[in-house]
């Protein structure tokens, strides 16, 4: 069925105007009657994450200030998900720039007390939510020993065990402190209305992790994110006990985005994602 029919026959929601608000990796968002947000999955994992996704969204309900998706609509066996949209806008780093001082240093202070608030509940009893880092990288290591190694030169390979050397021997990155996460932590998962942060959106990644995951994308300096002064804003107003440790992770973050591409792309079958890392990991 299409979404429309998904929506209308699953859930008795009269569709009056339908249409894409975007797509990624995973999943297709459109918005119904001006009104809900409804995701389409593309795929058995992003299936699975969209459950994973409705259970901390749930379980996060009048626990956090800043607004969150609250799912009013879900199907498990077609992997769609509906809820109210956050009204507002995506943050940019065109929108940020033209902020007042005193608005960033209060947009700062918001999304610092709203990772500060999801990192301080209880470790919520969620099946599979946790990300263990450590073991995570040597699987992803032993994947490409046997996935790509045939396919690239000595230098590149050896690039590759030197870097997976350095992560798993770095104490700052193996010994961490555990928290329930976004993981994906972006601007454009920020809604502002008037300069004001008003919600968070895109909780697909959520996880029992290492909780400097949430600073990653904050931190990186780049044209799609707002730069590290934002970043270092935020892991002041948080209390950050050691601020070197999420700089260190968030440089690590962009360093390995090619393998990201690689496995990501193995795992969708997206030819695309697959050939931009490996060719990035050859030209190294």
């Amino acid at each position: 069925m299409d979404i429309k029919e998904i929506i209308e026959n699953e859930f008795s929601l009269i569709v009056n105007d339908i249409f894409v608000l975007g797509q990624g990796l995973d999943s297709i968002a459109y918005l119904v009657n001006h009104e809900y947000i409804f995701k389409r999955s593309k795929h058995d994992a992003a299936r699975i994450r969209l459950k994973k996704e409705k259970q901390v969204l749930n379980y996060l309900k009048g626990k956090v200030t800043l607004q969150i998706p609250d799912i009013e609509y879900y199907s498990e066996e077609y992997g769609v998900c509906g809820y109210k949209e956050i009204k507002g806008d995506k943050l940019t780093p065109v929108i940020y720039k033209n902020m007042s001082d005193d608005e960033k240093d209060k947009l700062a202070q918001d999304i610092a007390l709203f990772i500060k608030e999801m990192h301080s509940v209880p470790l919520p009893d969620i099946d599979e939510l946790e990300l263990y880092v450590i073991d995570d990288y040597k699987r992803d290591h032993d994947a490409l020993k046997e996935t790509i190694y045939d396919k690239i030169p000595d230098k590149s390979k050896k690039y590759i065990d030197d870097l997976y050397k350095r992560i798993l021997n770095d104490k700052r990155i193996s010994q961490y402190i555990r928290a329930l996460c976004h993981n994906d932590l972006s601007c454009n998962h920020i809604i502002i209305q008037n300069n004001k942060a008003v919600g968070i959106i895109d909780f697909g990644d959520a996880a029992i992790t290492d909780r400097d995951k949430d600073f990653v994308y904050l931190l990186e300096d780049s044209i799609q994110e707002i730069g590290r002064e934002f970043g270092l804003k935020i892991l002041e107003y948080y209390d950050h006990p050691d601020k070197a440790i999420p700089i260190l992770k968030s440089d690590l973050n962009d360093e390995y985005y090619p393998i990201e591409q690689i496995l990501g792309g193995q795992a969708i079958k997206s030819d695309d994602m697959y050939n931009k890392g490996l060719n990035k990991i050859i030209n190294i």
